[in-house]
């Protein structure tokens, strides 16, 4: 007579991979519980107007990564630079990620277009 749970398939199961998988679901759970708690702190608009700020600044810091990369520039070569030089190129690095903002924003004006539209969210809390 067995037991439920103890033998045939119970905790003879058991492994240090299966314990490290639950380590890393009860991680993800615990991330959504602070995204959670910060919707709850701060309302769902204002969680959402601040994590929609979040991707745009590290999507531009991305965009002039990009820039600096593709002109062949590094923090220190902009620094060795003439602040003439420096100036110029900062402003084609400029030029580049405005160009890239155009580019995103006439793709969502398009996606609007087709009847794409992007979510809106509402804050229900009173």
């Amino acid at each position: 007579m067995a037991i439920s749970g103890i033998s045939g398939g119970g905790y003879s199961n058991w492994s240090p991979l299966a314990a490290a998988a639950t380590q890393k679901s009860s991680k993800a759970a615990l991330d959504t519980a602070t995204d959670l708690d910060k919707v709850r702190d701060k309302g769902l608009v204002a969680f959402a107007k601040e994590a929609k700020k979040d991707a745009w600044e590290e999507k531009l810091k991305q965009w002039k990564a990009e820039a600096m990369k593709n002109s062949g520039l590094t923090e220190e070569s902009l620094a060795a630079m003439t602040p003439d030089q420096r100036t110029s190129a900062m402003q084609q690095i400029d030029e580049a990620v405005k160009g890239k903002i155009k580019q995103a924003m006439d793709g969502a004006k398009a996606q609007a277009k087709n009847g794409v539209a992007v979510p809106n969210f509402v804050d229900l809390s009173v």
